[in-house]
């Protein structure tokens, strides 16, 4: 019995691959117990949404979308048209930022490849060099429009829409902060955030890593279920899936089979780990070794089937976050693997395309309204935007990367 007992999440370490070092033959007898399916879930899924890494990595002209010099100038076009219309980014819609109907529907294509296909996406030449880090941010706002045209928010008060990702390891008093992973050099584990389609634009990258893997979680789900169906089966119960004081839920599966036999699956070890100087929130119940004999297990599985995507600099890649995870491999350490200064500048967004949206679940009720719901008392949506992490009313002329972010990584 000593592999189900609870154990206290205290002591954990975030960035360990093992979590659980128990004997798995002491999971054996309930192995041979749960031989089926979860209930209501296929026996394993098929189709687009199934591939591993060495998969992608022969399909490159498949999933990326270049653009021309011709498509760069009609983008430019569009956003000083949209300057001159003299609104602020929340204002920002596919027809304020007007671009040809062929330059659009190959957008548009992102969005069908993200929800119908194999679950993401990247456009590439776009020029951030070219532009200032406001207009960057208007021209990511611009072209994401007509790949998906609502934003969700990304923080705890339910406000700002964009999230820079840098690391502010190396920034003076970043030991006093509550940074999460995401903020720093070091490696990400694998998970999914809150929303539809994870947004990220590669206003800045470095030279020494810092790629963003993804994994298909169907992939995934069909190993666990020929591997360990009773770990299957674990996920398949209700776990606290954030970590926030603030908000939290107190119970989702981290998989759900979505209409159409789409498997949902949404996770993260944050808020079972912590991080660094940030604890886990003290009204989460203890921890059982075989949830973390499963953790293990999924980040072993996914690493092993994961996909780098490229890294070049102005690249936008659109990942479906219901149906992919994703984590980060680290970047500028010194020898000692000590965090350098670096230029790596991602601008996230979490998108949510109303006509190809999926149905899901009611147990996610509650992240769909959380992201993309009213904020406003009149039932309406007032959205927040830093074009720049530059703020001269602040301490050293710009803000905290992450403060008050709701990121699972």
């Amino acid at each position: 019995m000593a592999a189900v007992a609870s154990v206290q999440a205290q002591g954990l370490d975030y960035d360990s691959p093992t979590l659980f070092r128990g004997p798995p033959s002491a999971q054996q007898e309930l192995n041979n117990q749960v031989k089926d399916a979860l209930s209501g879930f296929p026996s394993h899924y098929t189709g687009e949404r199934v591939w591993t890494g060495s998969d992608m990595s022969r399909k490159q002209d498949d999933w990326t979308t270049l653009l021309t010099e011709q498509d760069l100038g009609h983008i430019i076009e569009a956003l000083h048209y949209f300057q001159g219309l003299g609104l602020g980014p929340d204002a920002m819609t596919p027809e304020r930022f007007p671009l040809p109907a062929e330059l659009s529907n190959r957008l548009r294509k992102i969005s069908y490849d993200c929800h119908e296909g194999r679950g993401f996406g990247v456009l590439r030449g776009l020029r951030p060099g070219d532009l200032t880090d406001k207009e960057n941010v208007l021209v990511l706002a611009g072209v994401s429009s007509h790949v998906a045209p609502v934003r969700g928010f990304q923080d705890i008060n339910r406000e700002l829409v964009t999230c820079h990702v840098i690391s502010e390891d190396t920034r003076p008093g970043a030991g006093e902060q509550k940074l999460r992973p995401a903020f720093t050099n070091g490696r990400l584990a694998f998970h999914t955030d809150l929303g539809d389609i994870l947004t990220l634009f590669n206003q800045d990258v470095s030279d020494t890593g810092g790629k963003t893997m993804i994994v298909s979680s169907s992939q995934i789900y069909n190993s666990l279920a020929a591997m360990r169906p009773d770990l299957l089966e674990e996920l398949g119960k209700k776990w606290v899936f954030t970590n926030s004081m603030d908000y939290h839920t107190d119970g989702t599966p981290l998989v759900l089979n979505a209409s159409g036999d789409r498997l949902v699956f949404q996770y993260s070890r944050l808020p079972i780990t912590g991080f660094r100087n940030t604890g886990t929130n003290p009204s989460l119940p203890p921890v059982s070794a075989r949830r973390l004999e499963a953790m293990t297990l999924l980040e072993e599985l996914a690493w092993k089937n994961a996909f780098p995507l490229p890294c070049e600099r102005g690249d936008i890649a659109f990942i479906n976050n219901l149906c992919l995870m994703h984590a980060r491999t680290a970047f500028d350490l010194d020898a000692d693997g000590k965090p350098l200064p670096s230029a790596r500048h991602l601008v996230k967004l979490m998108l949510r395309d109303p006509e190809l949206a999926w149905e899901l679940p009611a147990a996610l009720d509650w992240q769909v309204q959380r992201v993309y719901g009213p904020n406003q008392e009149d039932g309406g949506r007032k959205e927040k935007w830093h074009l720049t992490i530059y703020d001269e009313k602040m301490p050293e002329g710009r803000m905290w990367a992450g403060a008050g972010s709701f990121s699972n990584g």
